[in-house]
């Protein structure tokens, strides 16, 4: 059976597994997928602190960060050398 998870910005995750952690958390989990991004979910069973009204509510998914969804490698674009220097050379 394939889990889906559903994260802060209550965007679905399919194919993640639970990351246990050193510390347990009450109110939220972390998730991973297949190529290692990390996303923080919400508990079903999250309990009331003594200061909150009431429980924790997802986000829009428009209110994600930019790329937030995306892997990291996929996001990282290669910066070209500039003309004339080399890796290591002292421009003088």
């Amino acid at each position: 059976m394939l889990l889906v998870y559903k994260d802060v910005f209550g965007i679905d995750h399919n194919d993640c597994h639970i990351v246990q952690t050193r510390h347990e958390f009450n109110r939220i989990f972390i998730i991973e997928n297949e190529v290692g991004s990390r996303f923080t979910c919400i508990k079903d069973d999250a309990p009331l602190e003594k200061k909150m009204s009431g429980h924790w509510k997802y986000a829009k998914a428009s209110d994600a960060p930019k790329n937030y969804a995306v892997p990291y490698k996929a996001r990282k674009t290669k910066q070209p050398l500039k003309r004339g220097l080399r890796c290591g050379a002292i421009n003088r």
